[in-house]
């Protein structure tokens, strides 16, 4: 049982700097480049202490190191702004430098399949401004297979180096995955793209996240044609994932991206929800605590500092109350209501769930 975070962290130091407008300074002239890389490695530096100190074992650099990380690697990979070394393999190398204690830091990769739908919206758009005729469905789903495994390829040879270089974790983010629904080609092409992303990864444990919304209807077994180890699902914004995690063997990991924080960064307790969601992971296929993490599913850029570590503190308590024994628990804080009250089955808005849903209630009297 552990805990990560997932995703952005805020690109404020802990003394005021805002790395987005020191960029714009850089860009203007009135900072050099030297500053902007002091306060990074500073930021990126104060990221991993904060979840080392509050217990966990997974850290990341937050992705701080870029505006965007899908934008970075598009410009480093596809238009060949390499800089002294390639973009994430130096990102990698730099957080596992500084990390506290020596601890085991993630490396985030952009998922081939989003890169890619994302690459021909771009182009879309831009032909759309310029008055250009679009070109024909047929075409156009051509052009995406072609794009998206050209830039799958080009990932494996990042992928490839990370392991080489001894990273032991990627978290390949696919967000885009959440808007496939039942599209038969789309579907494939996630596969098949997943596929010769990690065809060279070696014994690098290889994490799909999938945030933003529900991806069930790609279904587990398709999903699973690559080699995945791990599966990250967003279970605030797509409910309907609770199906994948039940779709998921039980030799691979999952990851409960269950923890909603609040905008105006007001303390709740959310130990509760997160050890039942923790528990019921654990108990899909017998897949057992020990292949089960939590996970933030708000995005932490777009919240204060503040709010961003009580996140992390939260899901590293939420990951010890876990594996406790209930009574010891509830006696180390745990709200006892957290196992009286669950239900047998998540929230989904799955029919085959609402109707086991309601059979249930009806045997329960409810």
């Amino acid at each position: 049982m552990f805990a990560m975070l997932q995703g952005t962290w805020p690109r404020l130091t802990s003394d005021g700097i805002d790395l987005a407008a020191l960029e714009a300074d850089v860009a203007a002239g009135r900072a050099g480049a030297e500053a902007l890389a002091r306060a990074t490695d500073q930021l990126v530096a104060e990221v991993l202490t904060v979840q080392a100190d509050a217990g966990m074992d997974l850290l990341t650099d937050g992705q701080v190191r870029w505006p965007s990380l899908f934008e970075a690697v598009r410009l480093a990979l596809f238009e060949r702004r390499f800089e002294a070394e390639r973009p994430l393999l130096a990102a990698w190398k730099a957080a596992s430098a500084v990390a506290p204690g020596g601890a085991a830091v993630a490396q985030a990769v952009p998922g081939p399949y989003t890169l890619g739908r994302r690459a021909i919206e771009d182009a879309l758009s831009r032909a759309r401004e310029a008055g250009e005729e679009p070109p024909h469905a047929a075409e156009l789903n051509a052009a995406r297979f072609d794009v998206t495994l050209s830039i799958a390829h080009s990932l494996a040879d990042e992928v490839e180096q990370l392991a080489a270089a001894g990273c032991g974790v990627i978290v390949v983010e696919e967000p885009d995955a959440a808007l496939i629904g039942s599209n038969g080609s789309e579907r494939v092409l996630l596969s098949n793209a997943s596929k010769v992303l990690l065809e060279r990864s070696g014994g690098v444990h290889a994490m799909l996240a999938i945030t933003g919304g529900s991806a069930h209807e790609v279904g587990g077994a398709l999903i699973f044609e690559a080699p995945w180890q791990s599966l990250l699902v967003d279970l605030i914004a797509g409910p309907d994932n609770w199906q994948l995690v039940r779709e998921t063997p039980g030799d691979r990991g999952i990851v409960c991206a269950a923890l909603a924080v609040p905008e105006d960064g007001s303390e709740f307790d959310h130990a509760p929800e997160l050890v039942w969601a923790s528990q019921y992971a654990a108990s899909a296929n017998g897949r057992g605590l020990a292949r089960v993490g939590l996970a933030n599913a708000t995005r932490l850029a777009d919240r204060t500092p503040e709010a961003a570590r009580m996140a992390v503190r939260q899901l590293a308590q939420a990951a010890r109350f876990a594996v406790m024994p209930l009574a010891d628990a509830v006696e180390a804080g745990l709200d006892a209501r957290t196992i009286r009250d669950a239900r047998p089955v998540p929230a989904t808005d799955n029919r085959a769930s609402r109707r086991r849903q309601s059979r249930e209630a009806k045997r329960e009297g409810r």
